[in-house]
């Protein structure tokens, strides 16, 4: 999934619970205010997690199946050559 598609995903299903909440009280400090709170916190976590960069490598992204970024052309590149250096290096010892 991209990360586009995922942050919408995640914020529509803040908005359908928090529409859907009777009491009001989402906060962190109170799961227990109503049965949605504690999955309404981990989405909270899910979309904070997604403006930062490489949110795939995030737990709480694990269940979203995000799609790791594309690599350049250049980065796959120094991809390759480091592994190789690495592969050499671990001959040597």
């Amino acid at each position: 999934m991209e990360i586009t598609e995922a942050v919408k995903r995640v914020n529509t299903r803040i908005s359908e619970i928090e529409k859907e909440n009777p009491t009001g009280v989402l906060q962190p400090w109170d799961a227990e205010a109503c049965p949605a709170a504690r999955e309404h916190w981990g989405l909270v976590q899910q979309r904070i997690a997604l403006s930062h960069p490489h949110p795939e490598n995030r737990a709480c992204c694990d269940d979203l199946n995000l799609d790791p970024p594309e690599r350049s052309e250049a980065q796959v590149r120094a991809a390759a050559e480091n592994g190789a250096r690495l592969a050499a290096s671990q001959e040597e010892a």
